[in-house]
C-alpha cells in the first residue's frame, strides 16, 4: 500500500456514497484514514499531538492500540506533555526499560491514576487494552470515576458512564476484546467536547459535579468554532481582502494560519481549532454543510469558460462512465489558483492536480473553484546553504529561504512538516506554486517499487503485477523490460526511474551448486524459491555474480562459494534471462547498516522474540517489522534436504516465542524484506481460529503428488484445505474424523503441514480441562446455569467457571444425526445440561477470552 499521504484529494467515490457532501481535505490525513470513519478524530488528534501516524505517515487504524499508546493518549488529552516530558527516563515498573520512549508518560498516567500498573507491580508496555480499559481510562480523564464506581465499578460502571456521557458515541466496542487505534481515537475525540466532573466538596462534604470545563479548552487550550471562513489572505468571497498573507478571516474573526493548511478552504463552514494564541491549527468542513464535488485531473472530461457560461464536466467513473457528469458555475465565482486569489483565465484544464468546486449557498451553482494544479520535483540535491532543491529533470530550482518575508513555503511529508534538510537523493517532492511563486506547498514521498515493466495496457504500466502511471514530469519514455527503482509521487505516479541501484527480490535458498564438465560447461544451482519450490537452473556460458559481470561457470563457482571450501546453504537473489539460464546471482553482504541499495544480511540473532502487538522481531542488536509481504524462509538448522523447507509469512510468527533468525535486506523504516527462520516448531499457532472436522478425502495435487482434503467449519463458516502430504489429518495412529476439533498450521501457498487436536469426538463423554498452553486452555463439561451474556460450567465435580460469551464463535454438533451434524449456531443455543436431552460445551480460552464455543450433543 502507498503509504504517502495523497495530497490532492480525489473524492469522486465520496461525491456518489455522501451525496455531494464536502470532503476535500484541509490538512495531513494519513492516507489510511482518508475518507473512513476514523479521518477526523485522527485529523484533529494529529492536530493536537494526542495521537500521530508513524514514521511512514500511516495512522494504522485497525491495529491495536498498547499500554503504553494508551498511557500517551491519555496524558496528553489531559494536557500533560509537558510534564511527561520533564519525568521520562525511568519507571518504577521493572518491566520498562530505561529510555523507554513512553517512561515520562507511564509516569504521569500512573501518578494521575488513570492507567495503573498490575498486582504483580508491573506495566506490560506492550501488551494490548482492551475496549473496556479504554473506555476506563478515558472516564478516569475526564473525573466521571465517582459516577462510574457508584454505577458499579469496573468494568460495567465505567461503559455505562461512558456511555451516558456520550464518550462511546459511534463506537461499537466489545469489552473484553482488544481495542484498535482507530476506535481509541473516536473515543479520545468525543472526550475532548465532554464536560467534565469536578469535586466540589471537601471533607465531609465530598461532591461530584459536572462543569463547564473540557478538556479541548481547559487542558489543551483549544478553542473550537464552527463558520464560514470568508477570506484568506489576498482572496476573499467579495473579491477584496486587507488581510495578511498568514491571516483567515473566519465569519467575523481575524486568525493567524501558522503551519495550517489553508489553501483551499475560501467557502467553506469549517470546524475551526485555535490555539490560546489565537493561531488556527486546523480548518476542515463542517458535516453536513457544504456542497462540493473535488474531481483529479485525469478526470476533467471538458471545461466551458466564457463571460456568459462556466461548466466542468468530468468522469466520475473514469473506466465506466458512458457520458460525463456536468456541473454548473457561476459566471461570476471566485477562483483561487494554487491558494492565491486567481483570474477568470485559470479555470482551465490542468496535467495534474485536481479542480474543486464550492456552492456556498447551495442554489446548485457553484460560485467558488479552487484550481489546484501540481508539479513534481525528484530531488537530486538539496544545498542547504542557498536553500536550493536540485531537480534530477532540469525543472527550475526550488528556493525556500526562511529570511525571504514574501515566501510561504510549507515541506510535510506523512503527516509532518519537514526542514529540507530531512530531504534526501530520490525524495518526491508534489508541489503547488502560486503563480507569484510566493506560495508553495510541497508534500514529499520516498515511497519507491523495485522490479521490471512486464506488461503494459493503455497508459498502465505492470511491475510484479501491479498497475502504476507515469507522472507528467518525468521526461523519459517507459519500456517493457525496463528495470530497476521506480520512484512514486503521492498519487502513486512514476515520478523517476533509478536503473542503476536494482536489488532484486528474488530470493531463494542456495541448496546446492556445481559445474558441470564436457564440451559445454555451465553452472548448475539447486534453489529452494520464495514460492516454495526446489529448482534446479543451468547458466550459459557467462554469470554475473555480486556486480561483476561476464564470469566463467568456474569462476562463477568460485565467487558464490567464497571462502568455504565447498558450497554453503545460503540465501541469494538471482535473475534468469528469456531462456530460464541463469543470468545474475547475489550474496549477501553482511552488515547492520541498511543500505537499499545492496543485498544485506542486516541481522544474525537467537532467541529474539516475537511481538503480535507491533508485528515486531525484537533482538538485542535490532528490532525489525514483519510485514505482510516479508519472505519468510523456514530452513531447519542441520537439515540439507528442501523437502524439509517451507515458506512462511508473517502469520507463522506466535506473540511471545523465540526464534533464531538471519534478517535480510531491511528497509529505512526497519522492515525486512526476508528472514530464515532456523527453528520452527512445527505447531500450529495459538491464536488461530480452531477447525471441526466435517470430511476428508484422497486427492492428488498438480505435481502428482498424493494429498489429502479437509472440509471443516472455521470462522463460522465452512471451508476447505489441502495438505502439503498425507498422514497429516491423523490422531495418534487414526484418521481424524468428524467432530474433531483441531488448529491447523499452513504454508504460504495455504497448504495444512500439520495439525494440533484440542478435542477427539470420541471422548465426547469424558469431561476434561487441559492447559495446552500458559495462554490456552480448553474446557470439556456441563452448564449449570444461562445468563444473558455469560453461562456457568462445570467440568466433572470440579469447579464451576463463569465464561463471558463476548464475540465467541458458537457452533452445534449433533452426534445423533447421520447428515449435516455441524451447523454454526449463536448465543441462544446454550442451555443448562438436561438430563433427557444430554449435551456437553467445549470452551476455547485463549490469552483469557472465549474463542469458540461447540454445543455437543
Amino acid at each position: 500500500m502507498l503509504k504517502c499521504r495523497k495530497f490532492i484529494a480525489s473524492v469522486l467515490t465520496s461525491i456518489m456514497t455522501f451525496s455531494m457532501m464536502a470532503t476535500a481535505v484541509f490538512a495531513a490525513v494519513p492516507s489510511d484514514v482518508a475518507n473512513t470513519k476514523y479521518e477526523e478524530a485522527a485529523e484533529v488528534l494529529g492536530v493536537l499531538n494526542v495521537m500521530v501516524g508513524d514514521d511512514t505517515g500511516a495512522f494504522r487504524p485497525d491495529d491495536a492500540i498498547i499500554r503504553s499508546e494508551a498511557a500517551k493518549v491519555a496524558v496528553a488529552i489531559s494536557g500533560l506533555t509537558e510534564v511527561a516530558n520533564v519525568t521520562s527516563g525511568t519507571t518504577k515498573y521493572p518491566d520498562v526499560f530505561n529510555g523507554h520512549w513512553a517512561t515520562g508518560f507511564i509516569n504521569v498516567a500512573t501518578d494521575q491514576k488513570m492507567v495503573v500498573g498490575d498486582t504483580a507491580g508491573t506495566f506490560r508496555p506492550d501488551d494490548k487494552i482492551t475496549y473496556a480499559e479504554a473506555v476506563t481510562i478515558l472516564v478516569r480523564a475526564l473525573g466521571y470515576e465517582p459516577q462510574a464506581q457508584a454505577k458499579g465499578g469496573f468494568p460495567t460502571g465505567y461503559l455505562v458512564t461512558g456511555s451516558d456521557i456520550g464518550l462511546t458515541k459511534g463506537v461499537s466496542g466489545t469489552q473484553n476484546k482488544a481495542v484498535s487505534r482507530g476506535d481509541i481515537a473516536r473515543l479520545a475525540y468525543n472526550a475532548l467536547t465532554i464536560n467534565m466532573m469536578e469535586q466540589t466538596g471537601f471533607g465531609n462534604d465530598v461532591n461530584y459535579e459536572v462543569v463547564e470545563k473540557t478538556l479541548l479548552a481547559d487542558k489543551l487550550n483549544v478553542e473550537k468554532i464552527v463558520g464560514q471562513v470568508k477570506a484568506v489572505g489576498n482572496a476573499s468571497l467579495d473579491s477584496s481582502s486587507n488581510l495578511n498573507k498568514n491571516q483567515i478571516l473566519i465569519e467575523d474573526e481575524i486568525y493567524e494560519t501558522g503551519s495550517a493548511d489553508v489553501r483551499q478552504v475560501l467557502g467553506f463552514t469549517v470546524d475551526a481549532y485555535i490555539n490560546e494564541d489565537g493561531e488556527l491549527l486546523l480548518a476542515r468542513p463542517s458535516e453536513g454543510k457544504n456542497n462540493s464535488v473535488t474531481v483529479p485531473a485525469e478526470n476533467i472530461a471538458e471545461i466551458t469558460n466564457t463571460e456568459s457560461k462556466k461548466e466542468l464536466q468530468y468522469w466520475a467513473d473514469l473506466d465506466n462512465d458512458k457520458k460525463p457528469t456536468k456541473e454548473a458555475i457561476h459566471k461570476d465565482a471566485t477562483i483561487l489558483y494554487n491558494g492565491k486569489a486567481g483570474t477568470a483565465e485559470d479555470f482551465k484544464e490542468i496535467d495534474s492536480g485536481s479542480i474543486t468546486l464550492l456552492d456556498t449557498d447551495t442554489n446548485g451553482s457553484h460560485d467558488v473553484v479552487f484550481v489546484n494544479e501540481t508539479v513534481n520535483y525528484v530531488v537530486e540535491e538539496v544545498v542547504e546553504s542557498s536553500h536550493k532543491i536540485v531537480d534530477k529533470y532540469g525543472q527550475k530550482t526550488l528556493v525556500a529561504d526562511p529570511e525571504d518575508e514574501t515566501l510561504t513555503f510549507v515541506l510535510v511529508k506523512g503527516t509532518e512538516r519537514i526542514e529540507i534538510g530531512d530531504l534526501k537523493e530520490w525524495d518526491v517532492i508534489t508541489a503547488t506554486i502560486s503563480k507569484d511563486g510566493d506560495l508553495v506547498y510541497a508534500e514529499v514521498c520516498n515511497e519507491s517499487v523495485k522490479g521490471k515493466i512486464s506488461r503494459k495496457s493503455n497508459d498502465t504500466y505492470y511491475i510484479d503485477g501491479k498497475g502504476y502511471k507515469v507522472a507528467k514530469n518525468y521526461p523519459n519514455a517507459v519500456n517493457l523490460e525496463d528495470e530497476g527503482t521506480f520512484y512514486l509521487d503521492v498519487e502513486g505516479k512514476i515520478a523517476a526511474v533509478d536503473s542503476e541501484t536494482t536489488v532484486s527480490s528474488n530470493y531463494g535458498y542456495l541448496v546446492d551448486a556445481n559445474v558441470s564438465s564436457g564440451m559445454d560447461e555451465y553452472l548448475e544451482i539447486k534453489v529452494f524459491t520464495k514460492d516454495g519450490k526446489t529448482a534446479i537452473y543451468k547458466s550459459g556460458s557467462k554469470v554475473k555474480v555480486n556486480g561483476t559481470s561476464a564470469l566463467s561457470p568456474e569462476d562463477a563457482f568460485d565467487a558464490v562459494k567464497g571462502d568455504a571450501e565447498k558450497i554453503v546453504g545460503q540465501l541469494i537473489t538471482f535473475e534468469l534471462n528469456s531462456s530460464d539460464e541463469i543470468k545474475e546471482i547475489n550474496t549477501a553482504t553482511v552488515s547492520s547498516t541498511i543500505d537499499e541499495g545492496k543485498f544485506t544480511m542486516n541481522m544474525q540473532e537467537d532467541d529474539v522474540v516475537y511481538n503480535s502487538a507491533s508485528g515486531k522481531l525484537v533482538g538485542s542488536s535490532m528490532s525489525v517489522n514483519v510485514a505482510k509481504d516479508t519472505v519468510v524462509f523456514d530452513i531447519p538448522a542441520g537439515k540439507t534436504d528442501s523437502s524439509d523447507f517451507a515458506i512462511r509469512n508473517s502469520d507463522f510468527f506466535v506473540d511471545g516465542d523465540k526464534y533464531n533468525v538471519l534478517v535480510f535486506d531491511v528497509t529505512e523504516d526497519r522492515t525486512a524484506n526476508a528472514i530464515i527462520v532456523t527453528n520452527s516448531t512445527g505447531i500450529a499457532n495459538e491464536e488461530s481460529a480452531i477447525a471441526i472436522v466435517d470430511e476428508i478425502s484422497q486427492g492428488r495435487n498438480e505435481d502428482g503428488d498424493d494429498i489429502e482434503h479437509l472440509y471443516a467449519y472455521q470462522n463460522g463458516k465452512k471451508v476447505e484445505f489441502t495438505t502439503v502430504d498425507t498422514g497429516i489429518l491423523v490422531k495418534g495412529d487414526k484418521a481424524l474424523e468428524q467432530g474433531d476439533v483441531i488448529q491447523i498450521k499452513t504454508n504460504a501457498a495455504g497448504e495444512i503441514e500439520n495439525i494440533t487436536l484440542l478435542f477427539d469426538i470420541s471422548t465426547k463423554d469424558t469431561e476434561a480441562e487441559v492447559e495446552v498452553s500458559d495462554k490456552t486452555t480448553t474446557y470439556y463439561g456441563k452448564v449449570t446455569k444461562k445468563f444473558s451474556t455469560s453461562f456457568n460450567m462445570q467440568v466433572g465435580d470440579g469447579t464451576v467457571h463463569n465464561f463471558a460469551i463476548g464475540d465467541a464463535l458458537v457452533y452445534e454438533i449433533d452426534t445423533a444425526k447421520s447428515r449435516n451434524q455441524i451447523t454454526a449456531a449463536d448465543a441462544g443455543d446454550i442451555q443448562k445440561y438436561d438430563e433427557l436431552d444430554p449435551s456437553r460445551v467445549f470452551v476455547r480460552v485463549y490469552n483469557n477470552v472465549v474463542q469458540e464455543i461447540i454445543i455437543i450433543k
